[in-house]
């Protein structure tokens, strides 16, 4: 039996591999078992009552999580211990971050009194060039310089998936 059970919805991939980052650092430093689920297939995820503890990832496009992974925050976490993530371009961009764990993830999170995360983290993400809308202007790229590029941070969620793994161990 597994002790975590990340739950993620990706666009571009970001989020899969943010999750796979999480899960070394929780087997490496903390011996935690995980199960990585990508929520495309979310009718057939594994029952939550399996796991002590829950992590919800989502990539952000135009500012949305992705479905299925909106949904999943409807259900019961009570006796869990969650944390919640979101991978997202503007993230990664120093001038947008706070905007983006704002309105992105805490904005979210609050809709959804029955979760209640014992910590919260956005990240970079990544997009594809050939996802870039074409109405956007050679304007909006060059203010955001590395928008189409991939802006995560291994270091930051190496050091968060390590501060999540101290709070889901630690007693009570």
């Amino acid at each position: 039996m597994s002790d975590v059970l990340i739950a993620f919805g990706t666009r571009y991939g970001a989020t899969g591999d943010t999750a796979a980052a999480i899960v070394a650092v929780l087997k490496k430093k903390y011996k935690l078992v995980s199960d990585i689920w990508d929520l495309k297939d979310y009718r057939s995820c594994p029952d939550l009552s399996d796991y002590k503890y829950v992590i919800i990832g989502s990539g952000i496009k135009y500012g949305k999580w992705t479905e299925n992974t909106e949904k999943y925050l409807e259900n019961d976490f009570t006796g869990k211990k969650v944390a919640v993530y979101i991978s997202s371009s503007y993230a990664g961009e120093t001038e947008t971050y706070d905007y983006a764990k704002k309105n992105f993830l805490e904005n979210v999170i609050a809709k959804h009194s029955n979760v209640n995360p014992i910590a919260t983290e956005a990240f970079g993400g990544r997009i594809p060039l050939t996802q870039i809308p074409k109405i956007w202007t050679l304007r909006i790229l060059q203010r955001i310089p590395t928008f189409q590029k991939d802006n995560r941070d291994l270091e930051k969620i190496e050091k968060w998936a390590e501060r999540v793994g101290k709070l889901f161990t630690e007693e009570n």
